[in-house]
């Protein structure tokens, strides 16, 4: 891997594991939901497969531990024909009372026709824990060419370059890794030549990562060899102070320190069970190579 090449393949949403404790004294189960989203004409098919993964974990997060909404608004969640509120969905995940921990085995995709409208249908299957108390509210968008929120898009061209804007509302410190399916974790964050174990992050500040012009170090271009790749960024955030995992260099010069993906899995399960508040965003996106003529 080069440092301003991602040319990689499916990410999964954290690789098998054992059930953990945690810290508030919550276990993992295991939970399984299903959506039906009605795709908007404007919506590639492999963005309305990954909307309706992301909405397919929230309901089986609600299912299991319920939700801070009220039993009229929880039928909100449910996509419909006559429309829905993307921007109340999108804070949804926010409003459950649990996280995803892992998926288990791959999810179920399908499309079908309703009334002339096109739906797609996820049915996905992992674990996830309760959360018993409120946690900081991030804000989070994976950026394509560009750093400004008008940017924020999770479809990318081989080639684009990808930045992060991050606001938390309390000081704390933050990582950014990539996972992929041959089994290898990336550090995005701190870059390859920073040894800060964290990056240190104030409250109520916008940053934007990997937008830097001054030379490669901090910039980050996607590829694709052909057809589209699933990837999935992985920003882990925490009020409290904690140690990232051992990883190290790459086979190539200067390329990003990695780590084994279940390496990376035991260092999640223990942190998360040292530490209540820390958070887990996972950010799918797509990187497809144009047709050539």
């Amino acid at each position: 891997m080069r440092i301003r090449q991602f040319i990689i393949a499916f990410i999964a949403l954290l690789a098998a594991g054992a059930p953990a404790a945690t810290a508030d004294g919550g276990k993992v189960k295991e939970v399984s939901g299903q959506y039906r989203y009605y795709v908007p004409r404007h919506i590639a098919r492999d963005k309305a497969e990954q909307i309706a993964l992301e909405r397919a974990m929230i309901e089986a997060i609600a299912n299991e531990f319920g939700t801070i909404l009220s039993q009229n608004s929880r039928m909100d969640l449910r996509s419909s024909k006559q429309g829905e509120s993307v921007d109340f969905y999108s804070s949804a995940s926010s409003m459950v009372k649990g996280e995803w921990v892992e998926t288990i085995g791959e999810p179920k995709f399908g499309i079908q026709l309703d009334d002339g409208e096109i739906v797609v249908t996820c049915e996905v299957k992992g674990r996830a824990r309760q959360v018993a108390r409120a946690r900081a509210e991030l804000d989070v968008r994976v950026l394509r060419n560009g750093t400004g929120d008008d940017a924020e898009n999770n479809a990318f061209l081989s080639g684009d370059k990808c930045m992060l804007a991050f606001t938390s509302p309390v000081d704390g410190y933050l990582t950014v890794y990539l996972e992929g399916q041959d089994g290898t974790v990336f550090r995005m964050l701190p870059f390859y030549a920073q040894r800060n174990a964290t990056a240190r992050i104030e409250g109520n500040k916008r940053y934007v990562f990997f937008a830097s012009d001054q030379g490669d170090e901090e910039q980050y271009q996607l590829t694709s060899d052909n057809g589209t790749e699933i990837n999935t960024i992985y920003v882990v955030f925490s009020p409290n102070e904690y140690v990232k995992p051992v990883d190290h260099s790459g086979a190539e010069d200067l390329s990003l320190k990695e780590l084994s993906a279940e390496a990376f899995r035991k260092w999640i399960n223990k942190a998360r069970a040292l530490d209540e508040q820390l958070q887990i965003v996972a950010r799918p996106i797509t990187i497809t190579k144009p047709i050539e003529d």
